[in-house]
């Protein structure tokens, strides 16, 4: 009687640790899903604010491209000037 008892004991406990083991596996499946989703729309998110800064950097590049080409145009008018000066002491010396 009592291997009788001992075994329909395994059987029910062997049947609720594979009903429980079921029910979380599922909720396992569940959360993974809805981590992927998460995962998913933060990626997406990263993605869109990458593009906003790509798209506001573009204009401020181009502005850094302007300044520095200023930049080189008064350094070549600088030295225009200093050649026209540097020609002008020349004759002034000359004609004194």
């Amino acid at each position: 009687m009592s291997s009788e008892v001992l075994s329909i004991l395994f059987s029910v406990i062997l049947i609720v640790l594979t009903v429980v083991l079921t029910i979380v596996g599922v909720q396992l499946i569940l959360v993974l899903s809805s981590f992927r989703q998460a995962i998913k729309r933060v990626n997406n998110t990263f993605d869109e604010v990458e593009a906003k800064f790509k798209h506001l950097a573009e204009p401020l590049q181009n502005l850094a491209g302007i300044a520095a080409g200023v930049k080189t145009g008064v350094k070549v008018f600088e030295g225009l000037v200093g050649v026209l000066n540097k020609r002008k002491t020349e004759e002034t010396d000359k004609d004194e």
